[in-house]
C-alpha cells in the first residue's frame, strides 16, 4: 500500500528537470540542423527568381528586336516595375524603361543590366553560379561570349547583355 502510494504521488508530481533539459537539447539540435538549411533554401530560390528574369528579359528582348526588324515598335518588360529591384538585384535597360516598360523603337539595340542592389553574399553567390550554369551564349557579333564565361565568373553576378539590332547577343559583366 506504501509502495502505491508512493507510485501516485512520483506520477503526479510532473516532469523531472532531467526530462525538460534533454527535451530542451533535442530541439536546440534540430533548430540548429534546420535553420541554416531553410536559409540556403530561400537565397537559393532568390537566386532562381533573379536568373529566371534575367533570361526572360533577354528573351524578350531578342523578340523585341526581331518585330522592331519588321518595322514594328515592341517593348521589354523590366522586372520588379518601376524600380527595377528584385530580390536585391537592379535590372536597368537602355533604352531606359518607363514605370517598368523599355520601348524597342526599329533600329535600336538593347542593353540589359543587371547589378547588385543589396543581395545577401549567399544570394549573389547562387546567381553567379546559376548564370554560369545556365550559360546562355552570344550570338551575331557577340559570338564566343557567354553568362558562364563573363557573369557567371564574379562572386556577384553582375551581368550585361547587348542584343543587337540583328538579333545578336554580346555579354559582359
Amino acid at each position: 500500500s506504501m509502495l502505491v502510494k508512493k507510485a501516485q504521488a512520483s506520477a503526479e508530481a510532473g516532469f523531472t528537470l532531467i526530462e525538460l533539459m534533454i527535451v530542451i537539447a533535442i530541439i536546440g539540435i534540430l533548430a540548429a540542423i534546420a535553420i541554416p538549411q531553410y536559409e540556403q533554401y530561400i537565397a537559393t530560390s532568390k537566386a532562381t527568381t533573379v536568373t529566371t528574369d534575367f533570361h526572360q528579359m533577354v528573351t524578350q528582348a531578342t523578340a523585341a528586336e526581331a518585330a522592331a526588324a519588321a518595322g514594328q515598335t515592341t517593348s521589354v518588360t523590366v522586372p520588379g516595375g518601376a524600380t527595377g529591384v528584385v530580390d536585391g538585384y537592379q535590372f536597368t535597360t537602355t533604352p531606359t524603361a518607363a514605370n517598368g516598360v523599355a520601348t524597342v523603337a526599329p533600329g535600336t539595340s538593347v542593353t540589359i543590366t543587371m547589378t547588385t542592389h543589396g543581395a545577401s553574399p549567399t544570394v549573389e553567390k547562387d546567381v553567379a553560379a546559376d548564370l554560369s550554369a545556365m550559360n546562355l551564349q552570344g550570338s551575331g557579333s557577340g559570338a564566343g561570349t557567354s553568362t558562364s564565361t563573363y557573369c557567371g565568373s564574379t562572386t556577384t553576378g553582375d551581368c550585361n547583355v547587348v542584343v543587337s539590332t540583328n538579333g545578336g547577343l554580346t555579354f559582359s559583366n
